[in-house]
């Protein structure tokens, strides 16, 4: 799951929520090599110029400096630090370091220039400057275009002001270089600066989206390759995407080029929180307009997209990786030396061994290698949705929290296909499903009995078990591979991995997005035998067995108390004003906060048949040395994808004993409610129109003599806030294969 703000989580599951798209299209060749980066004389403490080619349009740079409005003693500016070692990583671009005169111009023309090489066609440019008001912009200026040393494209700009300046309407072949230089500025006293020199097409567009249709997908398995789409289309009104106009950006699309895709969801103090969905890109035939029209559509895959089909090409000379890393790389690698480097793995196994013979990969493509490589290295290939990166990830235990009030229906649950059983490159694990249907895999990489073992128990944990499909508002900060805990009710949860969800747009709406979760129960074929403590005792291993997996639940935390009510006066008015304000926030007591789940602790082990462990199940549950304090919460609560339970939820209403959940926080007490009300009293009685409420009042009729007679009138005591839910106690599972000598 993306990490997320806690007022993120709020906007996302709210009754009315603001939800918008945002896609950053970046038509640069993809095969472009970057070269260096030059200019006129710069300020060396500030400028950064290699920053130039980062695609960063915000500038970060706030210090004090002579240069007017640059020296502000609001406390918002700083001094630049006395080291040169010690200046931030800030966004600066290249700084000059002259300033520009009373009228705005520099005595010498200030320039910057990029070089780079590997770029067929280039058509369009842009030079963004400061985007901060104090700095200023470049008012006259010139771009250059170069090839081979000469100047084949050179356009001049007068009276600019804005920060963002595309040049488009040339055609250069094999261009190599490109220059801006600046004569005049838009403030005087200022230095120039120059933030990016984009060679292509690079925009960020909101409103120009008129269609956008989104998938996302894996299979943790590795028994196929299903990758991310997504189509989208793009206002082209200017015709810059038409094939026949000669002005626009038609022949710089090509396959590889990448359009980053985002989710801006509004949190509660109107700011909007970006969440990424991934890089997608162009492949052959990726695009489709017709003849003159006003869109263009874009189909588009993620980078696990682009290798399904591709051939792997290797030199024979080269030795193939042997890790987990240097295969991610490889595969990346084989759509160009700019993508080898676009990989993540996760640390703990990206040094793992991963070995095969050249003669065996014969007939492979990259997505056939892909699938085996994650799978005999114990993780699942996908697209990053932060960098769009070529991701291999082992399983995790962590996701979203999915509510009834989120859904448009109550969850679908159909049964997940079983196994009969899972035999790999020779080597067979019996399924226990005789109806399911047997899965063969023939990977060249696991090579030990054992190794094939634990690759086919893998495939086994997510065969049989429950299918659930859900259709709801949508969570743009979810991922494939997430756990999602599905709250079915005010006590119970289930879960199951999500490996399918649809964020398309309905109406200009985020809705109806559907969603495929599994909860494998192949597990029960593997850890079958278990036991649950939730009571201290001992645990001896039983025999012939030589290897148990131990999940650790600490207590739940109890939710607090609400606060009481208080009181508020709603009534009394005179001219406008209410003469007694209730508190701040209203008078209705606060909820109390609730109770964070026990701490987790997993893990898997090798034992000695007869080995005794202690075990105790009190505030933190222990197993011999190890204990639940060792581990760490899950907001979401932790997963047991082999039983379906879910264990150590925050703030539930009424937590089962033995779960760890933490304890719904208590209601807060209502407001009690009370005014004042007056009238005029004579010696013969109260008087018409009798009592006023507010206790301001005249009698006209009567001037006197008499009195005005005030009453509190108490129409409701405030209520006392509730206690919390009490957290649940721990508990300790022990599980473990069928007694057996595991194989090497």
């Amino acid at each position: 799951m993306i990490e997320s703000s806690q007022a993120y989580q709020q906007a996302i599951t709210a009754d009315a929520r603001g939800v918008r798209l945002l896609a950053v299209v970046d038509i640069i060749d993809p095969d472009m090599e970057q070269g260096g980066a030059e200019g006129s004389p710069q300020d060396g403490d500030v400028s950064r110029i290699g920053q130039l080619w980062d695609k960063k349009f915000q500038v970060t740079a706030n210090y004090a400096s002579l240069e007017p409005c640059r020296w502000l003693l609001d406390g918002n500016t700083g001094p630049l630090p006395d080291e040169a070692g010690d200046i931030p990583d800030w966004e600066a671009g290249m700084v000059g370091l002259e300033l520009s005169g009373p009228d705005g111009l520099f005595g010498t023309p200030q320039s910057a220039q990029i070089s780079f090489s590997s770029v067929h066609i280039l058509q369009a440019c842009s030079v963004a400057f400061s985007d901060r008001p104090e700095d200023g912009v470049a008012e006259d200026f010139v771009v250059e275009v170069f090839s081979a040393g000469t100047a084949c494209v050179r356009r001049e700009v007068t009276g600019n002001h804005d920060a963002l300046v595309p040049i488009t309407a040339f055609k250069i072949i094999d261009p190599d270089a490109i220059r801006v230089t600046v004569t005049r500025w838009t403030l005087p006293g200022r230095r120039m600066r120059v933030v990016e020199i984009v060679p292509g097409v690079y925009e960020e567009w909101t409103e120009e989206i008129s269609g956008f249709s989104f998938k996302r997908q894996a299979d943790i398995t590795c028994l196929t390759l299903p990758y991310g789409t997504c189509s989208i289309t793009l206002d082209n009104q200017s015709r810059r995407f038409e094939p026949r106009n000669k002005n626009g950006v038609f022949q710089m699309l090509e396959e590889r080029q990448g359009i980053a895709l985002y989710m801006l969801v509004r949190l509660p103090d109107r700011t909007w929180e970006r969440k990424p969905l991934g890089v997608l890109y162009q492949h052959s035939g990726g695009w489709k307009t017709g003849d003159n029209a006003p869109t263009i559509k874009w189909d588009l895959v993620d980078i696990v997209g682009l290798l399904a089909g591709r051939a792997f090409l290797w030199p024979e000379e080269e030795p193939l990786p042997t890790n987990l890393q240097g295969w991610m790389e490889a595969l990346a690698g084989q759509l160009g030396k700019n993508f080898k480097h676009r990989v993540r793995v996760d640390l703990e196994y990206a040094q793992r061994p991963v070995t095969a013979a050249r003669k065996a990969l014969e007939g492979l493509s990259c997505g056939d290698i892909l699938r085996y490589v994650c799978m005999a290295a114990g993780t699942f290939p996908r697209a990053d949705a932060s960098t769009g990166y070529l991701a291999a990830e082992p399983v995790w235990h962590e996701g979203s929290r999915v509510t009834l009030d989120n859904l448009n229906s109550y969850p679908v649950m159909s049964a997940n296909d079983g196994a009969a059983a899972v035999t790999v490159s020779g080597y067979t694990v019996p399924g226990g499903d005789p109806a399911g249907r047997p899965i063969e895999v023939k990977n060249p990489f696991p090579t030990t009995d054992g190794q094939k073992r634990l690759l086919a128990q893998t495939i086994l944990s997510s065969c049989g078990g429950n299918r659930f499909e859900l259709t709801g508002r949508g969570n743009p900060a979810s991922e494939v591979g997430d756990v999602d805990v599905i709250w079915l009710d005010e006590s119970t949860a289930t879960c199951a991995r999500l490996i399918l969800q649809d964020l398309s747009f309905s109406g200009g709406v985020l809705r109806n997005c559907k969603s495929v979760l599994i909860r494998g129960g192949g597990d029960l074929f593997t850890f079958s035998e278990r036991v649950r403590f939730l009571e201290s005792g001992t645990f001896v291993v039983p025999e012939n067995v030589w290897r148990i997996r131990v999940l650790l639940v600490g207590r739940g935390g109890s939710g607090l108390r609400g606060y009481d009510g208080m009181w508020a006066n709603y009534t009394n008015w005179f001219l406008g004003t209410l003469l007694y304000p209730p508190p701040e926030g209203g008078a209705n007591g606060e909820n109390g906060a609730d109770g964070s789940g026990g701490m987790v602790w997993d893990g898997v082990f090798d034992v000695n048949p007869g080995q005794e462990f202690a075990v105790a199940v009190n505030g933190n549950s222990k197993f011999g040395t190890h204990s639940s304090a060792d581990g760490k919460r899950y907001p979401n609560g932790y997963t047991d994808m082999a039983t379906g339970d879910v264990y150590a939820r925050n703030g539930v209403r009424n937590p089962r004993p033995g779960s760890g959940d933490g304890g719904e926080g208590g209601r807060g007490g209502y407001a009690g409610s009370w005014y004042n009300r007056g009238r005029w009293y004579y010696d013969e009685g109260p008087q018409y129109p009798g009592w006023s409420e507010g206790g301001w009042g005249i009698d006209p009729s009567r001037p006197g003599p008499g009195r005005w007679e005030i009453e509190t009138v108490i129409e409701q005591e405030p209520t006392p806030g509730q206690e919390g839910a009490i957290g649940a106690s721990g508990c300790m599972i022990v599980c473990w294969e069928p007694p057996e000598v595991i194989p090497a």
